[in-house]
């Protein structure tokens, strides 16, 4: 049984991912909650990834509240930047030093190629994420980056209640592309976009 640690438990995309993985069989899942495991919490990180010790690592905690930078709260900004960013790098290096040879599957965002005003803090820790798969890659690490678009989510109906539901991309669509992260199907350092226009596209090819 391939162990899996999925960060950021509780989220629609993790619970789609969780769904995969079961219908597939042969891993054991942990998926825990922030309350279960801080992703920003060094010596917490540390001692969950010393328990169970992972061959696979995805990292899925993520966190937004849109405000201008004019306007900022930086408590806000400095929550977004240390789970979208600063939580990566600590699970990452949590499981590469017990696992050096860990799988790392990273959870991005489309909006680390496309401006939002008011996202500065998301966007900009999301595009680092990006980066930070294609340095690790060069580092000899086995990563990629998946980032999903606009999809069917709690987290995005509390930001747009009154959006169109029909325009966003299906969690379950997105899981089926990291699926394809999981068996290796992307290239280390590959960054790839999943959106309800090419989502399908992806799954098939």
């Amino acid at each position: 049984m391939k162990k899996v640690l999925i960060t950021g438990g509780n989220g629609d995309i993790s619970k789609a991912i969780i769904k995969k993985l079961e219908q597939e069989g042969g891993y054991e899942i942990y998926a825990p909650s922030h309350g279960e495991m801080d992703v920003t919490d060094i010596d917490a990180v540390s001692a969950y990834v010393e328990k169970i010790k992972p061959d696979m690592l995805i990292n899925n905690a993520g966190y937004v509240k849109p405000q201008s930078i004019k306007q900022c709260d930086i408590e806000i900004a400095k929550c977004a930047i240390d789970v979208n960013l600063f939580g990566t790098y600590n699970c990452t290096a949590a499981v590469l030093r017990i696992k050096p040879d860990a799988q790392i599957i990273n959870i991005g965002s489309s909006a680390a190629t496309k401006i939002h005003a008011t996202w500065s803090s998301y966007c900009a820790s999301k595009a680092a994420v990006v980066m930070a798969t294609q340095c690790w890659a060069a580092d000899g690490v086995d990563t990629v980056c998946v980032s999903p678009g606009r999809t069917r989510t709690k987290m995005r109906k509390g930001l747009y209640p009154d959006e169109d539901q029909t325009t966003l991309m299906d969690p379950d669509d997105f899981a089926a592309v990291v699926m394809k992260a999981v068996h290796h199907d992307y290239p280390a350092g590959s960054h790839i976009n999943v959106n309800i226009n090419n989502v399908k596209e992806l799954i098939n090819g």
